[in-house]
């Protein structure tokens, strides 16, 4: 009998714990079909339904989870409107949104991860497809330039850097950042993805950053040598036994006392074990993308390379995001 009570407790304790799963999937649902936008307005969901092509009976589940979670309020006349908080940072419509870490995690990540049953007996990997997920990846890193920009800056003051080559820019955000703040630094950007090129071209036009639609291995023969070189979320595109080649290239272009700045999860962190171990697995499970780089296998190729690390900052704990600037001697 006690048994059987321990069990009934283990089974309410996973269903508990799938509950925060519930609300992920609601607000990724809403996010991504633009439901919290149809309901900014107390609207009937019948009404709703059929000016947007919707299955009835679904979209009514899907209320009525949203009601149950506080997603969603009900409405006098049997009308339902997005609760005010879910929708500043859930609507497609709205700047503060941060939808885009759901899709990243429920359409990327949480699939990927659920493939592992198969990945583990033999199945071929998953290949990630950067056309398709590129521009998602790249805006969930521009969210987390609001918490790194203070930082980066910090050090381009202290090392009074002159010059920066950003490789793997994205939408320029950080370039662009930097020269509102630095109108007097030199910027360049380097960027393979076709439309975060013409995005951050488009974002940069009217400011002194060059920008190129190359590969970062175009750049090795630089004459004019840089005093920083910034490489964002980059690492684990590389095999660990090419990470060395991209280190010393990035020690070529650099100038003497140069600072090479890195922002990248880290394997086997102080922080954010949980996500960066599962972000680990979610890396290992392709074929194009390698494992996360740990502290210590940045500081031994950054030493080979001859850049020595002098810090290394959290940026965001909770997801082992650190911020490790290395100086050329």
């Amino acid at each position: 009998m006690l048994n059987e009570w321990k069990r009934l407790w283990q089974a309410k304790k996973w269903m508990q714990k799938n509950e925060t799963f519930l609300e992920t999937w609601h607000a990724h649902i809403g996010h991504a079909l633009h439901l919290f936008d149809y309901f900014k307005k107390a609207s009937k969901p019948e009404d709703v339904a059929e000016a947007h092509h919707l299955d009835n009976i679904l979209l009514s589940r899907w209320i009525e989870v949203g009601l149950s979670l506080g997603h969603l309020e009900k409405k006098r006349g049997g009308k339902v409107q997005t609760e005010k908080s879910i929708y500043k940072y859930l609507s497609n419509e709205s700047p503060d949104s941060v939808g885009v870490i759901l899709k990243e995690m429920m359409e990327l990540h949480v699939p990927t991860l659920l493939a592992y049953k198969d990945l583990m007996r033999g199945y071929d990997k998953v290949t990630y497809l950067e056309k398709d997920y590129g521009k998602t990846v790249a805006e969930t890193s521009a969210l987390l330039e609001t918490l790194a920009f203070p930082k980066v800056m910090r050090i381009i003051k202290k090392r009074k850097v002159k010059s920066i080559i950003d490789i793997g820019c994205g939408y320029a955000g950080y370039l662009y950042r930097i020269h509102k703040q630095k109108p007097d630094i030199q910027l360049t950007g380097v960027e393979m993805h076709g439309e975060l090129y013409e995005t951050a071209r488009q974002r940069c036009k009217d400011t002194p950053i060059t920008l190129h639609h190359e590969d970062f291995g175009q750049y090795v023969h630089m004459k004019a040598r840089q005093d920083m070189v910034m490489m964002n979320n980059l690492l684990y595109y590389f095999s660990p036994g090419k990470r060395q080649d991209v280190f010393d290239h990035a020690a070529r272009i650099l100038a003497k006392k140069g600072t090479l700045l890195i922002m990248s999860p880290l394997h086997d962190s102080k922080h954010g074990k949980a996500f960066s171990t599962a972000f680990n697995s979610f890396m290992s499970a392709h074929e194009n993308l390698h494992p996360l780089p740990s502290e210590k296998e940045i500081r031994d190729i950054g030493r080979t390379s001859g850049l020595k690390l002098v810090s290394v900052d959290p940026v965001l704990k909770e997801g082992g995001w650190y911020l490790l600037e290395l100086q050329k001697k």
